[in-house]
């Protein structure tokens, strides 16, 4: 079983009618590995690394299950199976070879690693936790934890930690965004109230676009408890922004 979400859809790519924008569309981790949101634009990324493997059997085996020039590398114009169906291209460019089918296969494969060598990867479907602390009356810092989708004790992650760098009052509000290619699991958002300024009260908070934050119509009242807020949402969608806000005692 692939762990990695990338060779996965690269896989994925092969099959029916081999890579087409539309079904880039559908790649997420693609997408993302190729530091774009744009299909399009994937799918010419994609080609031009394609040519980077070189003119050998090993990536033009590649370039027959992904369909790409197809009356080309089988030296004659594709049937309407081969256009629609892996199983079909694969056994003509290997009968065009003389080697058997699973060695083409195996040629396929060792190409489509080489191919995903080359992408970035930077897509993740794991849980963020985001942690704030709060004296004074101001945000001291943040940090932003990363964990497997697999890691359901939080045992093994990475974070970076932002200092607010202003001396000053800050907003009584923490805001998280993800890349749109991502796909966490979950989002926690854990606020802890270091001294004995307490908030009123605190929600979480889900908006659709920046300016919809100051409104604060989609909200969730929170529990204070043990001097923290905390909230989890499950399943986040890519096109909100997610958030932590609370309101001091007048």
């Amino acid at each position: 079983m692939d762990t990695d979400q990338t060779l996965t859809e690269l896989k994925k790519l092969r099959e029916g009618r081999g890579m087409s924008a539309d079904r880039l569309a559908t790649s997420p981790a693609v997408l993302s590995s190729l530091a774009t949101s744009d299909p399009v634009e994937a799918y010419q990324a994609l080609v031009q690394l394609l040519g980077s493997l070189g003119d050998s059997d090993r990536a033009n085996a590649l370039r027959v299950d992904l369909a790409l020039n197809l009356e080309e590398l089988l030296d004659r114009p594709p049937t309407g199976r081969e256009r629609d169906w892996l199983g079909d291209r694969r056994s003509s460019f290997a009968e065009l070879k003389q080697r058997d089918v699973k060695t083409v296969g195996r040629w396929s494969d060792r190409a489509l690693g080489e191919l995903r060598a080359q992408l970035l990867n930077d897509f993740f479907d794991g849980h963020v936790i985001v942690a704030a602390g709060v004296k004074n009356g101001r945000i001291a810092g943040i940090e932003v934890m990363q964990y497997d989708r697999t890691d359901e004790h939080f045992s093994h992650g990475q974070n970076i930690g932002y200092t607010n760098p202003e001396k000053g009052s800050s907003l009584p509000l923490v805001l998280y965004g993800f890349p749109r290619d991502w796909r966490p699991a979950s989002i926690r958002f854990v606020v802890s109230f270091m001294d004995d300024q307490l908030p009123a009260a605190a929600w979480a908070l889900v908006a659709d676009t920046v300016l919809d934050v100051g409104f604060g119509h989609e909200r969730t009242e929170l529990e204070i408890s043990d001097g923290m807020a905390r909230c989890r949402i499950e399943n986040p969608r890519r096109d909100q922004l997610y958030g932590l806000w609370w309101e001091w005692p007048c």
